[in-house]
């Protein structure tokens, strides 16, 4: 058999795969958070949520939430020891969108910045 031919049946079978893998997992909801932002995001979406005020409530959505915001290490505060502040921010039409989320043991507040 040629190498021609084997790579065809190598990079067909591979396609095969990675179709039914992204079948699969995409009814499990899996997620894949490799990375640093993504899973401080994940630990905050698993949580109960509290608003501190009425106002703050723009995220409706916790997928939004999840997908569209990023966090911003410089301007957070990862050293303390109870409750870790993290500040998740949005561009939504040339306007920052920023929240103070304290992120605690079983809540995450969420207090809105400018």
């Amino acid at each position: 058999m040629s190498f021609l031919k084997r790579l065809y049946y190598f990079l067909f079978g591979t396609t095969i795969g990675i179709i039914i893998l992204m079948f699969v997992l995409d009814k499990k909801e899996s997620t894949f958070n490799y990375g640093l932002d993504k899973r401080v995001l994940n630990d905050i979406y698993k949580k109960e949520w509290i608003f501190l005020s009425k106002n703050d409530s723009i995220i409706q959505d916790k997928k939004i939430f999840f997908n569209r915001y990023d966090v911003n290490f410089s301007l957070s505060n990862v050293e303390l020891d109870s409750c870790k502040i993290y500040v998740i921010e949005k561009e939504l039409k040339n306007k920052m969108i920023a929240f103070q989320v304290e992120n605690c043991n079983k809540v995450a507040r969420f207090k809105r910045i400018k």
